[in-house]
């Protein structure tokens, strides 16, 4: 429940729509009580008095009583729409912005699909509560209330009734809560596997068509689907057994005012008009009761989405920005110092676009095994370095960690001289170009997507790094040019399209640091040497990290160093690693011998 008041931090802003609400609540409440005063008056001083003219008032005061009360209902369907989109639109923005902010190691925590159930179905239980279950539990507690004062205004002993049926009627609902609230987290969290199910096979569609996987994702989604259906179904044979012990208490109540009512209009203690005018009074109290189970439900799971939406909301980033004013302009001198790093997670996707985008942990290894052991080596400002090694080796995680998507857990990298824990992050971030092998492109013009990093680029000048990334002809071969619009995922486009488009991203920040994680492994040769030859262009005065399978990608390097078992194991140029190294040479011989 503290969650759930924590949320109404989002609605100070809307004191206006809050009055609102408020005001056309209380008012169709007020219209209600009013009508059972006025029945008492047509029964005792009309009907039974044979007085057509307090019929008429009477029956005058109701009608006017029931058109107000609809009016002000419409009213307060409105006020309630727009508070609620509005609450909706804040905790959305604000929640997709700290899921921005959160870094690398946070979000391996949190599967996509996970993510994708808090921002929108969480997100809509909370709205959904915010606008039917507040104001009907406000409405309701406004009936209870002002009904159970004008009962003991009528009288005190018949009141006694009421207050039984209230007493007992509070029992259930408490325990419907306790029961519920659990319960919904539950739902939550099986719809957000479900999610998972869905995002994976979404995303992997390919991978599951080629292994002719159908079947087996149907049952898995099936699998899911109804654990989903089961928890669900729990959740409605709770409300269903309150609901009619509710009904069996009011009717109780009806049947106690009948007997004891009906006792004391013969008795003559109170008139006919009393005894129909508390029957109503009864009626407005007891019957916002019957919804109120299926409100406590709708709050039970607004308390549990509502956690889960903190727990995003609170998550204090892994890696934290420095408090250090930025550092001067970076040079783009690397020093790697005795660096050891594990995730502290295992499994979570690679850092080539898919999934998550973050690197799988060291390619099955357990969460806390080392990938990077005792990394030691600097690279000049300016250098080409070329980094190749077997799969698993820690190409990508050293990569990885010069933006800082991860922090060392022993040693450190320094960035001319500064380590990268001091460098202001934006700073530091937007001083590097960053090529995945498997790169996200959006569903955006392909201007938008060069300019992604620099957006007020010159037409003329984006362009310009599309020739050097050897992206301009495709892009000139349609018809819209730069307004084309790519699909998404880059559906439209070829491997190596997509491929030449990231370098082009990275080439248009104008970065100190180039870093390439095997850019040109879907691309043919031929496209391979041209990008090279742009790549000797757009490397010069920056640092440039290429890691590569092939060696044909990296053999004009300053440098190459080889990389096994997390490890630097050789250290060259590639003249110099032919003769000393049997790895490097083993791999020229396989791929070029």
């Amino acid at each position: 429940m503290r969650s759930l008041v924590r949320a109404g931090r989002f609605l100070s802003p809307y004191k206006g729509l809050i009055a609102g609400t408020i005001v056309t609540t209380i008012l169709p409440v007020m219209m209600e009580l009013t009508v059972p005063r006025f029945m008492r008056v047509v029964i005792d001083d009309g009907i039974l008095q044979s007085d057509f003219q307090a019929v008429w008032e009477g029956a005058l005061v109701m009608f006017l009583a029931a058109v107000v009360g609809a009016v002000a209902t419409f009213g307060q369907g409105v006020f309630r729409a727009r508070l609620s989109q509005a609450l909706a639109f804040d905790i959305r923005n604000e929640l997709f912005a700290k899921v921005m902010q959160l870094s690398h190691p946070d979000v391996d925590q949190i599967k996509t699909g996970q993510l994708i159930t808090r921002l929108t179905s969480d997100v809509d239980v909370v709205r959904m509560f915010s606008s039917v279950g507040v104001s009907l539990a406000l409405r309701a507690a406004l009936m209870v209330v002002g009904s159970m004062i004008m009962l003991v205004l009528s009288d005190v002993r018949l009141s006694l009734i009421a207050w039984v049926m209230l007493l007992l009627t509070g029992v259930v609902l408490r325990w419907v809560f306790v029961k519920a609230t659990p319960l919904y987290a539950i739902v939550q969290a099986r719809l957000a596997a479900l999610n998972v199910v869905v995002q994976e096979n979404l995303s992997g569609m390919s991978e599951v068509r080629a292994f002719v996987q159908e079947r087996a994702q149907i049952a898995r989604f099936s699998d899911a689907n109804e654990s989903l259906v089961d928890q669900n179904i729990k959740v409605g044979r709770l409300i269903a057994v309150s609901m009619p012990l509710i009904a069996l208490f009011t009717n109780l109540g009806l049947v106690g005012l009948a007997w004891f009512g009906g006792s004391a209009v013969i008795a003559e203690d109170i008139s006919l008009g009393q005894l129909v005018a508390f029957n109503s009074y009864l009626m407005v109290g007891l019957t916002p009761l019957l919804l109120l189970s299926g409100m406590l439900a709708m709050f039970s799971r607004a308390t549990a989405s509502s956690v889960r939406i903190w727990e995003i909301l609170d998550t204090e980033p892994a890696v934290k920005p420095p408090v250090l004013p930025p550092p001067r302009d970076l040079a783009g001198r690397l020093e790697f110092r005795n660096v050891d790093f594990a995730y502290t997670r295992s499994g979570p996707a690679a850092p080539n676009g898919t999934a998550n985008g973050v690197y799988a942990a060291g390619h099955g290894r357990r969460a806390g095994e080392k990938v990077l052991s005792g990394l030691d080596f600097t690279i000049e400002a300016g250098q080409t370095i070329g980094l190749i090694g077997a799969t698993g080796s820690g190409k990508s995680t050293l990569m990885y960690l010069i933006p800082r998507f991860y922090d060392v857990q022993a040693g450190s990298i320094l960035i001319d001289g500064i380590d990268v824990r001091d460098w202001d992050l934006k700073s530091l971030r937007r001083a590097v170009g960053l090529v995945a092998q498997h790169p996200a492109l959006f569903n955006r013009s392909i201007r938008d997507n060069i300019a992604f990093g620099n957006p007020d680029l010159p037409a003329e000048d984006v362009l310009q790094v599309a020739r050097m990334a050897q992206a301009d002809a495709f892009i000139e071969a349609r018809d819209d040019g730069l307004a084309h619009v790519v699909e998404e995922a880059g559906a439209n486009l070829s491997g190596g399209q997509k491929q030449r488009l990231a370098i082009a991203r990275a080439l248009a920040v104008d970065p100190r640091i180039l870093l390439l994680d095997d850019a040109t492994s879907s691309v043919d040769l031929e496209t391979e040497a041209e990008i090279q030859e742009a790549f000797r262009d757009a490397s010069r005065g920056r640092t440039t990290i290429i890691v590569a399978h092939r060696v044909t990608s990296i053999i004009d390097a300053d440098r190459i160093l080889i990389l096994d078992e997390g490890r630097v194991v050789a250290d060259g140029t590639h003249a110099e690693l032919l003769i000393a190294s049997p790895i490097y040479r083993e791999l020229y011989d396989s791929q070029l011998g």
